[in-house]
């Protein structure tokens, strides 16, 4: 089997066949927001019948994008006809697909097979939460379910009988892998990379925000806190939800509502409108107060009473002469706060413990990606990150960039965020002065190449077709950084990735 992997010959025509796709999937696209749908029927049908005498004489006609991807197509075509013009070259292409079509259906068999097991998994959940927005514990039937797909979750394992060699192992992982990329890339478009710790923190408090209990999410600055908590929203209300973004110069009227003047039959009266709060609590939505603690301790006061109400509850609005709105069911408070620095993050307050009370035990704390790992380790999450950033919606990655490359702005990216929050010790504590040692002060004081910065540095990355490296991007966002011992700091640390 090892010929079929490594022989010169069958990487070469993999490299034409992988040009050649791209070509003709960037002809049809450019086609399809240009020409009219009887060109482009046209097009894809020379195309599909590899009449490239007609597609060029067609090509004189179009615009001369169109003519360079044409006449790209046809030198492709024209070579890979050459190379596998005789027997043996067919026969040892026709083996090394034969090869790629197992590998595919092993990796797509394993594939939905660990997806299993997070439904088995997802399944307990589903009980679980059953059982306690009913307000009960399981009973003894749904407690015998719940050991039952534990167990099997727990004896869960991948069946590798059909792997047979060393080079179709390689094959099978990294087609897995490209799915794995792929799932990632459909969950961070829809808002949330699903790691462990997001999964972790999901099935702890679903059942707790499901019943109305108020839930703070705490951590530093693009972590993705706002994320998860809209995560979280959506899964209890797919219609929708309320959001608040914090900020110093709130007012209760912003939030709860106030009395407005209208003009009707000519006739002005005062009307009070509900604000997102109030619109929350009657439509049993949930609502998001984003960075709670940029809100001031006055309002915040307000909240105090508002945390503590449950469904079925009246509360009495002093904007609206102490009227009382009952909660409905499905209303819940969802906040996030950053970490407690006034030097590190402007115009924050501190959060009291009265108020830090009413969430309770549904306060979580959100970590950056791979925060229990050591700094030798391959930062996996923050690699899977960049690597979803720099593919497309099939799991390929962009051409552009290799695999060095790749693991280095993953390690840049770990190394910042560790140091950010704080982090000492081997590997770490190289990055941060003795005066900041003494402190206590993190190495990064205002500055982080948080996971949201990656994913969208990386993706301007992909996008510009090979215009911009990883290495230029990288140095314009240092460069960027107003803070100059943060500017020192992460030039050193870009200089030790390689950068």
């Amino acid at each position: 089997m090892s010929v079929l992997l490594h022989d010169p010959f069958l990487n070469e025509v993999s490299a034409l066949f992988a040009e050649f796709n791209e070509t003709k999937r960037a002809l049809l696209l450019d086609a399809q927001s240009t020409l009219d749908m009887q060109q482009k029927t046209l097009i894809k049908s020379l195309i599909n019948e590899n009449d490239w005498d007609a597609l060029n004489q067609i090509s004189e006609g179009l615009p001369s994008f169109l003519g360079l991807h044409i006449n790209a197509l046809t030198q492709l075509a024209t070579s890979l006809d050459l190379l596998l013009q005789d027997e043996k070259s067919k026969n040892l292409v026709d083996r090394a697909l034969t090869f790629r079509a197992q590998s595919l259906r092993i990796a797509i068999r394993l594939h939905k097979q660990l997806k299993s097991k997070k439904a088995l998994l997802a399944k307990t959940e589903d009980i679980y939460n059953r059982a306690f927005l009913s307000k009960r514990f399981p009973t003894s039937f749904e407690s015998k379910e719940i050991s039952l797909l534990q167990s099997d979750a727990a004896s869960f394992q991948a069946d590798l009988s059909a792997i047979t060699s060393e080079e179709l192992r390689d094959a099978v992982l990294q087609n897995v892998a490209t799915l794995r990329i792929r799932d990632a890339n459909k969950e961070l478009t829809s808002g949330l990379l699903l790691t462990p710790q997001m999964e972790a923190i999901i099935a702890e408090s679903v059942p707790a925000i499901s019943r109305g209990e108020p839930m703070l999410l705490i951590g530093e600055t693009g972590g993705a806190k706002t994320a998860l908590a809209e995560h979280l929203a959506k899964k209890l209300h797919q219609e929708g939800h309320e959001f608040i973004s914090g900020f110093g110069d709130i007012s209760s009227t912003q939030v709860i509502g106030a009395h407005e003047l209208r003009v009707e039959d000519k006739a002005t009266s005062s009307v009070f409108v509900p604000g997102p709060l109030l619109r929350a609590m009657k439509a049993g939505t949930p609502i998001i107060l984003d960075e709670i603690n940029a809100m001031p301790p006055e309002f915040l006061k307000r909240l105090n009473r508002i945390l503590q109400l449950v469904p079925g509850e009246e509360y009495r609005v002093q904007e609206n002469a102490g009227r009382p709105v009952t909660v409905a069911a499905g209303f819940v408070i969802i906040a996030t706060a950053n970490e407690q620095s006034s030097e590190r993050y402007r115009g924050i307050f501190s959060l009291s413990s009265e108020l830090i009370n009413r969430f309770g035990a549904n306060t979580f704390r959100v970590e950056y990606p791979d925060a229990d790992l050591d700094f030798r380790d391959v930062p996996v999450e923050n690699l899977l990150l960049a690597t979803i950033a720099l593919s497309n919606s099939r799991g390929v990655l962009t051409p552009k960039v290799t695999e060095t490359e790749l693991e280095s702005v993953a390690r840049f990216a770990f190394i910042t965020q560790q140091i950010f929050s704080g982090r000492y010790g081997e590997g770490f504590d190289t990055f941060i002065s003795n005066d900041q040692r003494i402190d206590g002060r993190p190495g990064l004081e205002e500055n982080v190449f948080a996971p949201r910065t990656l994913v969208k540095l990386l993706n301007n990355v992909r996008d510009s077709g090979g215009a911009l490296t990883v290495a230029h991007a990288l140095k314009r966002f240092v460069d960027g950084v107003m803070n100059p011992n943060d500017r020192a700091v992460l030039s050193h640390i870009m200089r030790t990735q390689g950068f």
